[in-house]
């Protein structure tokens, strides 16, 4: 398997774990993962409809959930990339000043 498909693969699941383990924790309320029509929460317990959701609002009352948290799977997702480009970068220099 080439370098850039492990690198996807990596990238793909550094996002999808946390995504999920935050939709477990806090239910509906993570709507990271619902796409463009969905319920999101309004802050003070309800729910605001955006877009037009296939389902009526839940019936739990709506968690505030901090901006920071809500991003954690992104900023987890860019930091493997970074990391993993960066270590392959390493790994081939370390290889072609081997071969000198």
């Amino acid at each position: 398997m080439g370098k850039l498909v492990v690198l996807l693969i990596l990238v793909f699941v550094s996002f999808l774990i946390p995504a999920v383990v935050l939709r477990t924790i806090y239910g509906p309320s993570y709507y990271f993962l619902s796409g463009e029509d969905c319920w999101m929460p309004d802050g003070d317990g309800g729910w605001v409809k955006h877009g037009v959701p296939g389902s009526p609002a839940p019936e739990e009352p709506s968690v505030n959930i901090p901006v920071p948290i809500m991003y954690i799977p992104v900023l987890l997702a860019v930091l493997v990339g970074f990391y993993c480009l960066y270590l392959s970068k390493k790994l081939s220099k370390v290889k072609t000043d081997r071969r000198l």
